[in-house]
């Protein structure tokens, strides 16, 4: 079905090609209204379609989040846990209007089945007497205690704990601040650092929401600045890593190479696969997230791990890349790392690294759970 935007401008630009009384400027004078409406409200039309884009992302991720529950809560409780995600993982953005009412759940057979409705608020489309255009989205999980995941994972992260990891972001929080024994609310703003480390934390219970046996996700994490500074190896579960990047500082340099190979090795090795098999029965999906502020110091690190990100995309392992704030060389690196233009992220502030790093658990949590629809 067209958009009305698409009759107004096509009425009008036949009005003008008929035209045969040669004042085409008083003609065209009389069409550029509907012209402009036109044009105008084909932007109501596509901002529409990027939220119903991200509904349908929200909704995937929400009904993940769900499903864990779906033998042990009724419907009205797992209503209010879609809710409550979809509430989060929409943020500050108010893409789409959400309520129970428009949730409506099939738990038979242990799926768990979502239809979601939202509305999108216009701005020229109002003009033709449209206040919302309606966007929808349905999702179902196969879930329950007799069905087991699609597919185990391993992930590595690869973060930059460099001395400009230690300066400001664009994001404000406020918090509660004391001098002596005075105590009051104060407005304090994100360092670089401190992002990753919310960012991380978000990912990481993502995947433990999928997995609360310690069943199916194993992680890890390595740092680097000037050199590789420490890692958390390969571990069931998300504590050992979120423990590793809760306890990292920002100094030094940047030298990614030897971080990526120690991420590249550790997933790829055979002894990783060996290791889910004898627990899960699976052979495990394979991710390394490579995440920068800045660039490398010598144009040989670039080269280098340029290198590694080739032998670990040939391998099978996916690469997701995220420049924080990074300029130009940072983010070319990162780009061609990537292993495509769907997992590379390029941010300039706190919450769109939290984003980023959601988007990723996203993505990730789906090879584990069946999304049937």
């Amino acid at each position: 079905m067209r958009p009305p935007c698409f009759c107004i401008l096509k009425r009008a630009l036949l009005y003008l090609l008929r035209d045969r009384s040669g004042n085409i400027a008083l003609t065209f004078a009389l069409i550029m209204t509907p012209l402009l409406v036109a044009v105008g409200c084909s932007l109501d039309y596509v901002r529409a379609m990027n939220v119903r884009t991200k509904l349908q992302n929200d909704l995937d991720a929400a009904l993940i989040a769900a499903i864990k529950d779906i033998d042990t809560k009724n419907e009205t409780e797992l209503k209010t846990s879609v809710i409550n995600w979809m509430t989060v993982l929409q943020g500050s953005a108010n893409a789409y209007s959400l309520s129970a009412e428009d949730i409506d759940l099939d738990t038979s057979s242990s799926t768990i089945k979502a239809t979601v409705r939202g509305g999108v608020p216009t701005s020229f489309l109002k003009m033709a007497g449209i206040d919302r255009v309606n966007v929808a989205a349905v999702s179902a999980v196969l879930g329950g205690t007799a069905v087991t995941t699609k597919s185990p994972l391993s992930l590595y992260l690869v973060l930059d704990q460099s001395g400009s990891m230690d300066e400001n972001t664009n994001s404000t929080y406020t918090t509660t601040c004391s001098f002596g024994w005075w105590t009051y609310q104060c407005t304090l703003t994100y360092t670089k650092i401190a992002a990753l480390k919310l960012a991380v934390a978000s990912l990481m219970t993502q995947l433990s929401t999928v997995d609360p046996e310690t069943k199916y996700v194993r992680t890890g994490a390595v740092s680097y600045n000037s050199q590789m500074r420490g890692y958390s190896d390969l571990a069931w579960g998300t504590s050992a890593a979120l423990t590793f990047v809760n306890a990292l500082d920002a100094t030094g340099g940047t030298s990614s190479t030897d971080a990526f190979a120690k991420a590249y090795a550790a997933v790829s090795a055979t002894t990783e696969a060996t290791i889910h098999k004898q627990k899960n029965g699976g052979n495990p999906s394979r991710y390394i997230v490579f995440m920068t502020d800045g660039d490398n110091n010598n144009s040989s690190d670039d080269t280098a791990t340029k290198q590694y990100c080739d032998k670990a995309k040939a391998a099978g392992v996916v690469i997701y890349t995220i420049a924080l704030m990074a300029p130009a060389k940072g983010q070319a690196l990162l780009r061609y790392c990537a292993s495509s233009t769907d997992t590379y992220f390029t941010t300039d502030t706190a919450s769109g690294l939290v984003a980023a790093f959601q988007s990723i658990g996203e993505s990730s949590s789906k090879t584990m759970l069946r999304l049937t629809q």
